[in-house]
């Protein structure tokens, strides 16, 4: 009986020395992750290698993490700064592409209808200038250069001349001494034919010869009453113009100086022909 309760015992000391140690693997697994966790270098003398083997694991695993964290940040950053260079590149270019210099050749004129040397504003754009034909009454560009075509009664044929607009800013001047012819039909009525190959327009302007007298002057439809620089009456059209009701007060006398002026060519090098009688 002894010795059945002595080898009892015996295997119940076995049993639990087996036990022991697998009671305190969690335990001692669960001591090293702290200690790993809690200290950034060094662990007890006393870890076994398997708790070295699991913290290092531990480290390296924190440290891909941190990598990838970081190398993920990095490339955004980088994709950022390229699409924000890419799009800086973009608007650059079509500002490049779309913009168009004011006053140059094939753009637009500036605000007042100018533009670069050797060019000239058409229509508003800017062309190179053309080499016209030879304008045998230039230089007539104003009022007091105005060609003098000499006289003309109110019962004479028609008197006639031909010129060229070089551009839009161009003008032509023209002038001749009308005579009313008392007592002669039609009577006074100055009139103007113009034929021309492109859009210009035609003015007339009159000053009584009686000094005294004032020149009053009804324009057609079709036209605009306009003064010349030095304050002549007188009208403007884009066609022919005829004066039936031109009238020097105070006198029976309607003879006057009449100035035509060819101006507004719509085109270089304008051709045009003007007719024109008293």
């Amino acid at each position: 009986m002894t010795s059945a309760l002595a080898l009892h015992a015996a295997r119940a000391a076995l049993v639990s020395s087996l036990l022991l140690p697998l009671a305190a693997c969690p335990s001692g697994a669960d001591a090293g992750e702290g200690s790993a966790g809690s200290s950034s270098s060094g662990t007890n003398a006393t870890t076994t290698s398997d708790d070295t083997t699991t913290t290092d694991a531990s480290v390296t695993a924190s440290t891909t993490v941190s990598t990838s964290a970081s190398t993920t940040v990095s490339t955004t950053d980088a994709s950022s700064e390229g699409g924000s260079s890419s799009t800086a590149a973009d608007s650059s270019s079509g500002s490049t592409t779309s913009s168009c210099p004011v006053g140059t050749i094939d753009c637009p004129c500036d605000t007042e209808g100018h533009c670069d040397e050797a060019t000239i504003c058409v229509d508003g754009t800017c062309e190179a200038v053309v080499d016209c034909g030879v304008d045998g009454y230039e230089p007539n560009d104003d009022e007091a250069s105005a060609v003098d075509l000499g006289e003309l009664g109110d019962g004479d044929d028609p008197g006639s001349f031909a010129g060229e607009l070089d551009h839009a800013s161009d003008e032509d001047w023209y002038t001749y001494q009308g005579l009313d012819n008392v007592g002669l039909p039609p009577g006074v009525a100055p009139a103007r034919t113009l034929m021309t190959d492109g859009g210009l327009r035609l003015c007339k302007f009159l000053q009584c010869t009686d000094d005294a007298a004032e020149a009053v002057v009804s324009c057609p439809d079709g036209s605009e009453a306009t003064d010349s620089p030095s304050g002549r009456h007188g009208c403007c059209a884009n066609d022919s113009i005829a004066m039936p009701d031109f009238d020097c007060t105070g006198t029976l006398d309607d003879s006057a100086r009449v100035w035509i002026r060819v101006d507004q060519g719509q085109a270089q090098c304008v051709e045009y022909t003007v007719s024109y009688e008293f």
